[in-house]
């Protein structure tokens, strides 16, 4: 491997689509692996992601494996501890959990549960799941929250080593839980380095509640990743998924942090009123040169330098929001066989 491609190994894959069958999903991490990427990363969307990644527990050895996210309302902390040890334990030690809020507007709609209550929520849902794990061979964990209350619970067997907990964390608070009880933290799909800059004094506030070092918390992000032969129609992909992100109240706060936040706020009344084309229409070469990789093989491969020389780490993914899960998954493919052609 040459040492250009040896920061390949700072670079992941993020997937969450509607029909991608387990086994296709498997398929996808096996090629993932192979090109030397270091962890692929099963985003919740209309699927759950523990049946997903145990495919692709069978079908990999070396490449790590994560949520990116479960979402904590609709789910409960004990059985979501016992789901992680158990795919510790299909990875040899490979998984990371990724959970995270979901969206206000969707939780009650999808799950029938109130979003109420977010940061307590996912502090109780942290400590519980560390209790839950720490309880194997050791004293039943008990637990009086403000949300749950457990009595006496003892793991069977704990996981082969400990799971990394990583949250979704935009917004500054959360930001500072992260910094405070979280392995790491993934800050969207909005990301920039004067960003990463802001990320870092909130998990130092954080940090400082607990007494640890703000180092200790791993920052990711995904990176809006579409590649195709035809580079204009890639970066007519890359736009799609832009808009796609100004549905969302955190991105919105993200792009108006950069200096978008006017002409996303245009776009998403765009997408609001079902006017795709004319939203899509409005993202502008800075947006798409500020937050995604769009081009041929090639112009990807020279756009992802910066990122993979970065302090945080990127995972390609592209949302299907009027892209074909087609489109995504021969974008990923490409990608990764130029990324490929590059480590041999």
């Amino acid at each position: 491997m040459s040492s250009e491609m040896s920061v390949t190994d700072r670079l992941g894959l993020a997937v969450g689509l509607r029909n991608l069958g387990a086994l296709d999903m498997a398929d996808l991490a096996q090629a993932a692996e192979s090109t030397g990427l270091n962890r692929f990363v099963a985003m919740e969307a209309w699927r759950e992601t523990v049946v997903p990644l145990s495919a692709c527990a069978m079908r990999t050895q070396r490449i790590g494996l994560g949520t990116g996210v479960m979402q904590i309302f609709p789910v409960n902390p004990v059985m979501v501890a016992l789901q992680a040890s158990a795919l510790q334990e299909l990875t040899s030690g490979r998984f990371t959990l990724g959970l995270g809020l979901g969206a206000a507007f969707v939780v009650p709609r999808w799950f029938g549960v109130p979003y109420e209550h977010p940061m307590t929520r996912m502090r109780e849902f942290l400590e519980i799941v560390r209790g839950v794990h720490a309880s194997a061979g050791a004293t039943p964990f008990s637990y009086d929250g403000e949300l749950f209350t457990i009595r006496k619970y003892s793991l069977g067997d704990a996981p082969v080593r400990p799971v990394p907990l990583h949250i979704a964390a935009v917004g500054p608070r959360m930001q500072e839980l992260a910094g405070e009880l979280a392995d790491g933290v993934m800050v969207g799909a909005l990301y920039s380095a004067g960003h990463l800059a802001d990320v870092r004094e909130r998990l130092a506030v954080g940090a400082a509640r607990a007494g640890r070092d703000p180092a200790e918390v791993e920052i990711s992000y995904h990176l809006i990743a579409a590649c195709d032969n035809d580079g204009d129609r890639a970066r007519s992909l890359a736009r799609r998924s832009i808009t796609y992100c100004t549905q969302y109240p955190h991105y919105l706060k993200r792009f108006a942090a950069e200096g978008f936040g006017q002409l996303a706020e245009q776009i998403g009344q765009l997408v609001r009123s079902h006017e795709n084309d004319a939203a899509e229409a409005l993202v502008n070469d800075a947006m798409l040169q500020r937050f995604a990789v769009a081009g041929t093989p090639a112009e990807c491969r020279e756009q992802l330098r910066p990122h993979l020389a970065g302090d945080a780490l990127p995972s390609l993914t592209l949302f299907p929001f009027r892209v074909s899960e087609q489109d995504v998954m021969a974008s990923h493919y490409l990608l990764l066989k130029e990324l490929g052609n590059l480590a041999r």
